[in-house]
């Protein structure tokens, strides 16, 4: 499975508008992917510390696992906040894009560059 930017940026907004304090198990049906590659984006937002909880996935289960999310590292949220203009985010992945490939420091610093440049602090090149 491929990691996939707009998967991660709208599990990561999802988990935000989530009621704090009461873990989130699902978010059904809103979105395109399976239950498996949720739970793999949910994995990897665990591993990458901008979540906190479980991912379990089995694919031996009906529907793939389930995950258990009991918050949003404060790294999250500087990701949502970062990632939530829609032209910042497609500037972004543009740019990214460019590269041909990308890491998560990357794309961060690259959400942070476009901010920047939209309130004046960067010089366009």
């Amino acid at each position: 499975m491929k990691r996939n930017l707009d998967t991660v940026r709208r599990l990561l907004a999802n988990f935000e508008d989530a009621p704090a304090g009461e873990p989130t198990m699902t978010f059904a049906g809103e979105f395109d992917n399976t239950v498996v590659e949720l739970i793999a984006h949910v994995e990897l937002l665990i591993d990458a510390g901008l979540l906190e909880g479980e991912a379990h996935p089995d694919p031996s289960m009906d529907g793939g696992g389930y995950f258990v999310v009991t918050k949003v590292t404060w790294s999250g949220h500087d990701f949502i906040s970062a990632s939530r203009s829609d032209d910042v985010w497609n500037a972004t992945k543009r740019r990214i894009g460019q590269v041909g490939g990308w890491t998560f420091g990357l794309v961060l610093e690259v959400l942070k560059d476009e901010a920047k440049r939209r309130i004046g602090l960067t010089i366009e090149p």
